[in-house]
This record gives C-alpha cells, sequence and structure tokens, in this order.
C-alpha cells in the first residue's frame, strides 16, 4: 500500500510544527508552566536493613547500614537521608513532583510547619514538637524507591513538604505570581 505525497506532507508538517520548541532556542512559549522534579535520596544499605527489616531497602548500592543510622538520629538525621533541593521557586502554574532515587519508601507531603513524621523512632531525630502524622496523607504520599509522586500545582506562597518516614527531609517551595 502506497502512502500519498499529500498524506506524507501533511505527516511532516505537523511533526516540524510539534518539534519546533525544541529545535528553536525561545520557539516555546515564556509563560508555558513547568514541571519541576525534586531528588528524594537515601542511602540505605540492604544486607544490615534486611536483617529488620526484610526487603525494605532496594538499593545494592547503599553504604549506611542501619546501625550508623540509628546512630545519626541523635544528630538530626542522617545526611545521607536528604531531598536534593533544600528549597526552590516556581512561577504561578509550574508543577512539583519528587522522585525517589533512593533504596528506600519515602513521603512527598505538604505540611503546614516542619515537625515530626509517623516513625516514632525516627523522630528523635527532629526537635519540632508538632506532631505531622496524618495517616491519610502518608498513605496518600508514599514514593516507592524508583517512582514519582504525583505532580502538584501549588498555590502562590510558600509551601513546605517533608518525608513523613524521615522527618528531617525537607524543602521549601516558594510559588511566585507570574
Amino acid at each position: 500500500m502506497e502512502i500519498s505525497v499529500k498524506f506524507k506532507k501533511t505527516v511532516y508538517a505537523a511533526l516540524a510544527v510539534a518539534m519546533l520548541p525544541l529545535l528553536v532556542p525561545g520557539a516555546a512559549h515564556a509563560d508555558s508552566p513547568k514541571a519541576r522534579v525534586l531528588e528524594l535520596r537515601d542511602a540505605c544499605d540492604k544486607a544490615s536493613w534486611d536483617v529488620e527489616f526484610p526487603g525494605l531497602c532496594t538499593r545494592s548500592t547503599g553504604s549506611v547500614t542501619l546501625p550508623e543510622f540509628r546512630e545519626e538520629l541523635a544528630d538530626g538525621g542522617d545526611g545521607a537521608w536528604w531531598i536534593r533541593q533544600r528549597a526552590i521557586g516556581l512561577d504561578q502554574g509550574d508543577a512539583i513532583e519528587a522522585t525517589n532515587v533512593g533504596g528506600i519508601i519515602h513521603t512527598f507531603t505538604e505540611v503546614d510547619t516542619f515537625g515530626k513524621g509517623c516513625v516514632e523512632e525516627w523522630n528523635k531525630a527532629v526537635t519540632e514538637t508538632v506532631d505531622n502524622c496524618d495517616f491519610g496523607k502518608f498513605l496518600g504520599t508514599l514514593v516507592p524507591a524508583g517512582t514519582s509522586s504525583a505532580a502538584q500545582h501549588p498555590a502562590v506562597g510558600v509551601h513546605k513538604f517533608q518525608c513523613l518516614v524521615h522527618p528531617w527531609m525537607r524543602t521549601t517551595v516558594t510559588v511566585k505570581k507570574s
């Protein structure tokens, strides 16, 4: 079956228009919404975590053993557990999501005030007395290793996000009017 020349030209023209923003700098509309992706990071050592929490850590190259992780709780949490972008700015209409590039489950939860999470043992790493453990929010904002959270479009203002599993993992998102 032969495809008509007219059909081919139409397809090529549509592809050229669709790809124009990718090929020509400045061709995309300056006010187009953007998607920003934050990274949820950790360095769990699978072998040591499997002793107490089989299957929880999925990393093959993690370096922080469970005993080392627990020792770090007295110092405000483990530095290998963090949100890569501690603070970011967005324009109104932009989207934000979090990708778990670590090996253990996290949440990406918006909170009014930074505070404690949902794992009592790990809450001792934070000094705030605010209890952010809302089980519905916890379940609705889980980000398993290798996945991303749902995209959110926060309103103009300052928004705080933290992991309710590891409550020292935090970021502030400031959305400005476009």
